[in-house]
């Protein structure tokens, strides 16, 4: 063989070694980028798993909360129904006395315009 390629030989595993080195840094940053990543994860995770336990008791108790005010609602609806009512029996015979009163006023000024009418003539 020829020296030029005994020499090309020797650097080939020098080559490869170094190729090799430079692939296996590259792969232990990246593993320590994932380490960090999963870390950062877990961290982020934690308080939201612990967030995860009360959501149940808020949703009931947003549930009984609602359920309190339906009831509320529908008794008010119901009172207010009730009271309606009662304004609205009161209130009829006073319309009809305002009517009748309406129709004397209109009674007794066509009186007026008629001795009007009878005087000027």
């Amino acid at each position: 063989m020829s020296q030029l390629q005994k020499s090309a030989e020797k650097e080939k595993p020098l080559l490869s070694e170094a190729a090799k080195r430079k692939e296996k840094d590259l792969v232990t940053k990246e593993i320590e980028k994932f380490r960090g990543s999963i870390q950062a994860l877990c961290r982020s995770a934690l308080p939201l798993g612990k967030i995860m336990d009360y959501i149940q008791e808020d949703v009931d108790a947003m549930k009984n909360e609602l359920q309190t005010w339906q009831n509320e609602n529908k008794e008010l609806e119901e009172t207010l129904w009730k009271e309606q009512g009662i304004t609205d029996g009161v209130v009829e015979p006073l319309k009809i006395e305002l009517t009748e009163l309406d129709q004397l006023i209109k009674d007794e000024e066509d009186k007026i315009y008629t001795k009007r009418a009878n005087v000027l003539r």
